[in-house]
């Protein structure tokens, strides 16, 4: 390597390392291709369209950035290629991964799209000529290589990012199905994460469970034995990292006190070089004996299961850009000719499980059939599942059925005595083409997804408000429900399929649509939403939230866990833009990454604590006596409850926690006298709280009793 590119590396290492250190690091992927300053309201920002004197003016910005972003990216593809033969191409790969990993505390847009990059980096890799990365396999572990080849790959995805908003801005969304196109092609090219494990792991096994003998039978291994094998290699990584953290510990010692910032930035260098270069995934002579030992499973087996899950050096000598089709992505094992193996990313399995387990199964007719249908079968039970946790087993139908032409059904049915959800399941698989935004496979998907999910459950909804006759279970036994004139219509598909909840995209062929909106939402973010809210009135209030939201259009919510963080801190609420106008939710799920992201280990600080609506259980429970002796008020109670922010509660916190403590004192008496006597929060709502003490006593008038046990 010349001197110029010695000097240039070394500025990149220094301009990432500060970067790492910065308090207010910028978002992976840069900033948007165009500036155009939004109004923020808390963590709604809404955009104006130029007017069409300035129109001109930001196309021909646009055109000029986009240009320019073009012309950068087979250069810089250029410069990645060369610093990959310089270095070590397959330990860098490694070793950037580990990087990466340090970096996953931080918040989400100063790291989102940095694995979609990695894995990208990962597949050029694969598509080098095997005795070119074989020949300079250890040859380098410098930090040196390790930085620029992470300045290169960001430099590569910020101009990768203004390419795709650039063609968008230039092409503009006419309609529903333009907008899911453009975001899917996005999340295609950028995002990785499907969920947090704690929900993505039941959703896997319970698919792949049922077909343990099948799938051993017809493809030599067990599907779930994947995610088995992926835990048992990603905690020998975890302690070869623990090892390498000790030995630079030992080895660099504490970061001396009151030094400036550039001997900071170096230090931290250090530090972080030497562990992504002793941390990281080595080659392994026996990856399968090294799992075995590990995980206790059969050897020939996981001889199988490994090779299913290669993806062999000099394999992918067509992959060019990030739109391309990447086998490393579900295929995470790098092969050598030598039978030597890289698994640099075990623990991001979880995200591409269920993908995997498809592909593998479409070698075998039947197994992929099998496969579907408990796709289908376990969107369904964990459906109910979910909503049963909330609702009661005794509130909560599957399988309903009603008369009608076409024999329609109802997939999951709450019936509660203060309100009803119509929910329709979709396990189908969401294509790769489609995820790449092909026209006529987002219109097919649109229609299998939205409009036939949308038209069943306004058809169940009309049909629930006629009177509910003739309802039957899944075993043709009838049922009768309290029903409820407050009913919520949901879709809850398998997939995550993000640009769909987001643009509700009309795939043309719609009969009819519930009237008060719908809430599309996929399994593992329901488990996710069942888990943070597990009361029946604040569930049903974000749920109803959401349908009126996707009803409006507005603000747009790219996130579900964005539009639940948001809800439990400050509420959201639907927006009526005026013309020309586009609200957004910003990313507002800090607290619950932190909670779902959480790793115990010694000397750790306490774990976050479970995120939460914000409404004091005091009062969950006071809305839960409503529905049981009043129901026909539980509605209106809960809409006014939750149209409060969290921290309009902390008059009846401190009321309740007056009234649960001794009344030995005049001054605590009178406190407890005020509480009794009724809080006003809003103009709908008084809240009353007494002790038990005085519960038989009869309350001046109010909206709800809190009762303080």
């Amino acid at each position: 390597m010349s001197l110029m590119a010695n000097n240039r590396s070394r500025s990149r290492a220094r301009q990432a390392a500060r970067t790492a250190a910065d308090d207010t690091p910028n978002p992976y992927l840069g900033s948007a291709i165009i500036d155009i300053e939004p109004t923020v309201t808390g963590a709604i920002r809404t955009f104006r369209r130029p007017g069409d004197a300035d129109l001109a003016d930001v196309q021909r910005s646009v055109l000029r950035e986009l240009t320019d972003a073009q012309e950068r990216r087979p250069r810089l593809l250029a410069e990645i290629s060369a610093c990959a033969s310089d270095a070590d191409p397959l330990l860098l790969y490694s070793r950037l991964v580990t990087l990466a990993g340090m970096r996953r505390i931080m918040p989400g847009p100063t790291v989102f799209g940095l694995d979609a990059v990695l894995e990208f980096y990962g597949g050029l890799v694969t598509a080098m000529q095997p005795d070119e990365v074989v020949a300079r396999l250890g040859s380098d572990d410098s930090p040196q290589s390790l930085y620029e080849m992470d300045n290169l790959l960001r430099e590569y995805a910020i101009a990768e990012r203004r390419v795709g908003d650039g063609q968008v801005l230039l092409k503009g969304a006419s309609d529903s199905q333009a907008g899911t196109r453009h975001l899917l092609d996005f999340e295609q090219r950028f995002d990785r994460m499907l969920g947090y494990p704690a929900q993505l792991r039941p959703i896997f096994t319970s698919i792949t469970d049922p077909l343990e003998d099948k799938s051993r039978a017809a493809l030599g291994f067990s599907l779930g034995d994947a995610l088995m094998a992926a835990d048992a290699y990603g905690s020998v990584l975890t302690e070869r990292r623990l090892r390498a953290a000790q030995e630079c510990e030992n080895a660099f010692g504490s970061i001396p006190r009151d030094v400036d910032r550039n001997t900071l930035v170096w230090h931290l260098a250090c530090r972080t070089g030497a562990l992504a270069t002793f941390g990281s995934a080595p080659v392994e002579e026996d990856l399968v004996g090294v799992i075995v030992e590990r995980a206790g499973l059969a050897s020939a087996e996981v001889a199988r299961l490994v090779a299913a899950l290669t993806t062999h050096l000099g394999s992918q000598q067509e992959l060019t850009g990030m739109h391309d089709t990447n086998t490393l992505r579900r295929r995470s094992i790098i092969a050598l000719p030598d039978g030597r193996c890289l698994w640099a990313v075990p623990d991001d399995f979880i995200h591409v499980a269920l993908d995997w387990a498809a592909e593998v199964c479409q070698r075998e007719p039947l197994m992929i059939k099998s496969f579907d249908r408990e796709r289908q079968t376990a969107c369904e039970r964990l459906t109910q599942q979910a909503l049963a946790g909330i609702f009661g087993e005794d509130d909560v139908h599957a399988a309903v059925t009603y008369p009608g032409d076409g024999r329609p059904d109802i997939d999951v049915l709450v019936a509660s005595r203060g309100c009803s959800l119509v929910v329709e399941a979709k396990g189908g698989r969401f294509t790769d083409p489609a995820r790449r935004g092909a026209p006529e496979r987002v219109k097919k998907k649109s229609q299998e997804f939205v409009d036939k999910a949308l038209d069943q459950n306004a058809r169940s909804i009309a049909h629930l408000r006629a009177g509910a006759v003739d309802l039957k279970d899944k075993n043709k036994r009838r049922i009768s429900i309290p029903n409820s004139p407050h009913i919520a219509s949901m879709i809850v598909t398998l997939d995550r399929v993000d640009p769909f909840a987001t643009h509700m995209p009309d795939g043309g062929k719609r009969a009819g649509v519930p009237v008060e909106g719908t809430w599309l939402v996929n399994l593992a973010d329901l488990t996710l939403v069942t888990d943070i809210l597990r009361n029946s009135a604040e569930f049903y209030a974000y749920a109803e939230t959401r349908a009126q939201v996707n009803r409006i259009g507005s603000p747009r919510v790219f996130v579900e866990a964005d539009a639940l963080g948001h809800w439990c801190e400050h509420r959201i609420t639907p927006i009526q833009n005026e013309p020309g106008e586009l609200a957004l939710l910003s990313m507002s799920s800090q607290t619950v990454n932190d909670y779902y992201t959480f790793v115990h280990s010694d000397g750790d600080r306490e774990p976050p604590a479970r995120p939460t609506s914000g409404v004091p259980v005091e009062v969950l429970a006071a809305l839960d006596d409503v529905l049981r002796d009043e129901p026909t008020r539980w509605h209106g109670l809960i809409t006014d409850v939750f149209a409060l922010p969290s921290t309009r509660w902390d008059l009846v916190r401190k009321a309740i926690k007056r009234c649960a403590e001794p009344q030995s004192t005049r001054r605590a008496k009178k406190r407890t006298r005020r509480a009794s006597s009724g809080i006003q929060l809003s103009r709908n709502l008084r809240v009353v709280v007494r002790s038990r003490d005085l519960a038989a006593a009869e309350s001046p008038s109010c909206d709800l009793v809190v009762t303080v046990r």
